[in-house]
C-alpha cells in the first residue's frame, strides 16, 4: 500500500491510497461472490454467472465499488496508523484511478488548541451607573403601557409618540419591495423599531390624515435581500387615522395600580434599586465577556469545517424552536427575509466558528486549571436548593426530583460553568494565579474530547452573558421586579374600551424588523 499525504486547511488531511494488485483481487473475487448471489443476470440461475459475465452486466465501476467498500475501512485504518494522523471521522471518498486503483480519503482531525499567555490577562470591573434620569423613564414607560389610545379632539399634524395607521408600498429598480408592503398597518411615531422603513416612520411627523408622500432612501449593507443592497428604494405612504396616548397622572394613586407601593417615593425606591442590581449584573456581565474575549484573542484555534457545519445545524434548530413558539415556520421566516438556507448559512457561519472558539477554548482553560466537581459538590447545591422548602413531604419531592439523572446533570453543569467563571475572573481580576502550561503541550496542543465536566464550555453558551444595555432591559415591569407586582390596567394591552394599545401596534421597546 502506497500512501500519499496532503495537509489541508480546516484541520483536514487529504490521503490519497494506491492498493497493491494483490489485494485488489482477493477484494475483487469477495465482491464478485457477494453480487453474484444478489444480481439477476439473464441467462443464469443467481449465484452461477460467471465473474466475467456479472461484471459486463453490472459494470466493472459497480464491482470496483462494492469491492473499495469491503477493504476500505481497515484500509484506512491502516493508512491513518502508518501516517500517524489522529482522526475525529472520516469525510469524502473518491475513487480517482481504477489502473492502478487508488482512493483519496479526507481524513478530519480534532480541533487544535493552543493557549495564549492568559495569566497576563487583567480586567478591572467598570462601574454602570443609574441615574435619576433612567428612573423616570421607566415611569413614563410604565404609565405608557397601559395608557389608552384615543383619536384626537382635534384634527392636527402628527408628531412624535402618536400611534399612525398608514398603507405603505416600496419600489426598487428590480419591481415592488414586498417586504415593505402594508395595510392599514400602526406605527409609533419616533420609535427605533416601528414596523416600517426608519426613513418613513420619520417623515410622517407634520403629516395629517389623508395626506400622502413619497420617500427615498438607499437600502442598507446589511438589508435582508442580499441582491437589493445597495440599490435606491421608494416609498409611497398614506395616513390612514392618528391616535394619541392619555397618560395617567404620575401621583401616588398610580403607584398603588402597580403593586404594594403606598405612595410615589417607594416606588421610585423599588424601580432605583432594580435599576441598580440590574447595573451591578451588567457590570459583571462586561468584565467576565471582556475577560473571554481576551483569553480567545491570546489563543490560537483551528476547527475542522464538519465541526463547524454541526454548530449551524444546531443554530437552525434552535431557530427552528424559537420559530415555533411564535407560530412560524423556517420556510416562512427566510421567505420574508428574502433567502434560502443556504444564504442563512452562509450569513450565519462565521458566527458559528465564531461560537464554537470560544467553547473550545473555555474547555482547554478548564482543562489547563484542573477545573472538575466533585460528588459532595453537587449534594451541597442540591442541599441549598431544598433549604427554600419548609414542609419535610415537599422537602422530600423535590430531592427525589433533584436526585435524578438529569437534574444531576444539569447541576453538574451548573457548577462546572460557575467555577470556570471565578477561576477565570479571579486570573483576570489578578488574584488567581494561572495554572503554568505543561511542558508537553509544547508537543501536544490537539483538543481532546470532551470528557466528565467538559460539557458546556465547548458551546460557551452558560458562560457567555452578553452585557444589556440599561434603556434595553426589557421593559420597564422588568426593571420594577415582578414579584408582587401588577403592571396591568384596566387599558391592558388588546382593544380595551376607550381606544386600548393596538395588539399588533409595535412598542417603544419592541424590535421590529422594517
Amino acid at each position: 500500500m502506497n500512501v500519499t499525504r496532503e495537509d489541508m486547511p480546516g484541520r483536514q488531511v487529504a490521503l490519497t491510497i494506491e492498493l497493491e494488485p494483490e489485494i485488489i483481487n482477493g477484494a475483487l473475487d469477495r465482491a464478485y461472490r457477494q453480487m453474484v448471489n444478489q444480481v439477476n443476470v439473464p441467462g443464469f440461475r443467481r449465484g452461477k454467472a460467471p465473474r466475467s459475465i456479472l461484471e459486463s452486466y453490472v459494470g466493472k465501476e459497480m464491482l470496483t465499488e462494492r469491492a473499495v467498500k469491503n477493504i476500505l475501512p481497515q484500509t484506512v485504518q491502516d493508512a491513518i496508523t502508518a501516517e500517524n494522523i489522529e482522526a475525529m471521522d472520516i469525510g469524502e471518498v473518491d475513487i480517482v484511478s481504477t489502473d492502478p486503483l487508488q482512493v483519496k480519503v479526507i481524513i478530519v482531525q480534532p480541533p487544535k488548541v493552543e493557549l495564549g499567555d492568559y495569566g497576563a490577562i487583567r480586567v478591572e470591573k467598570n462601574p454602570i451607573e443609574t441615574t435619576s434620569e433612567q428612573v423616570e423613564e421607566v415611569l413614563t414607560e410604565l404609565r405608557r403601557e397601559g395608557a389608552p389610545w384615543n383619536e384626537p379632539a382635534e384634527p392636527r399634524p402628527i408628531r412624535e409618540g402618536d400611534m399612525v395607521y398608514v398603507n405603505l408600498e416600496g419600489f426598487t429598480t428590480e419591481g415592488p419591495l414586498q417586504e415593505a408592503t402594508r395595510d392599514n398597518f400602526p406605527t409609533l411615531v419616533g420609535a427605533q423599531y416601528g414596523g416600517i422603513p426608519e426613513v418613513v416612520n420619520q417623515a410622517l411627523i407634520g403629516m395629517s390624515i389623508g395626506d400622502e408622500k413619497d420617500i427615498t432612501e438607499t437600502l442598507p449593507d446589511d438589508y435582508p435581500v442580499e441582491s437589493l443592497r445597495g440599490k435606491d428604494a421608494s416609498y409611497h405612504v398614506t395616513v390612514l387615522s392618528i391616535k394619541e396616548q392619555e397618560l395617567p397622572e404620575l401621583n401616588d394613586d398610580f403607584a398603588k395600580t402597580l403593586g404594594d407601593y403606598e405612595t410615589l417615593d417607594a416606588l421610585r425606591e423599588s424601580i432605583e434599586k432594580n435599576l441598580r442590581q440590574r447595573a451591578e449584573e451588567a457590570t459583571e456581565s462586561n468584565q467576565l465577556n471582556q475577560a473571554i474575549h481576551e483569553l480567545v484573542s491570546t489563543s490560537t484555534v483551528e476547527v475542522p469545517e464538519m465541526m463547524v457545519k454541526e454548530e449551524l445545524d444546531l443554530m437552525l434548530k434552535k431557530l427552528e424552536g424559537r420559530l415555533r413558539e411564535q407560530r412560524l415556520s423556517l420556510r416562512q421566516y427566510l421567505t420574508y427575509n428574502g433567502m434560502t438556507e443556504e444564504d442563512w448559512r452562509q450569513a450565519n457561519r462565521d458566527k458559528a466558528e465564531e461560537r464554537l472558539v470560544r467553547g473550545l477554548v473555555l474547555q482547554e482553560f478548564a482543562g489547563r486549571e484542573g477545573i472538575s466537581i466533585e460528588e459532595s459538590e453537587i449534594e451541597g447545591e442540591i442541599e441549598g436548593m431544598l433549604e427554600r422548602f419548609e414542609e419535610e413531604t415537599e422537602k422530600e419531592k423535590a430531592r427525589t426530583a433533584l436526585s435524578g439523572h438529569d437534574m444531576r446533570h444539569g447541576l453538574e453543569d451548573r457548577i462546572y460553568q460557575r467555577k470556570i467563571i471565578d477561576r477565570l475572573i479571579g486570573i483576570a481580576e489578578g488574584t488567581v494565579e494561572a495554572t503554568p502550561k505543561p511542558v508537553e503541550e509544547d508537543t501536544k496542543a490537539e483538543a481532546k474530547p470532551k470528557g466528565k465536566n467538559t460539557k458546556k464550555a465547548e458551546s460557551g453558551e452558560e458562560t457567555e452573558s452578553d452585557a444589556t444595555d440599561l434603556e434595553e432591559a426589557g421593559g420597564a415591569a422588568e426593571v420594577l421586579g415582578t414579584e408582587g407586582v401588577d403592571t396591568k390596567s384596566p387599558y391592558e394591552t388588546g382593544e380595551a374600551e376607550g381606544g386600548g394599545t393596538p395588539a399588533d401596534a409595535p412598542r417603544l421597546s419592541e424590535k421590529t424588523d422594517n
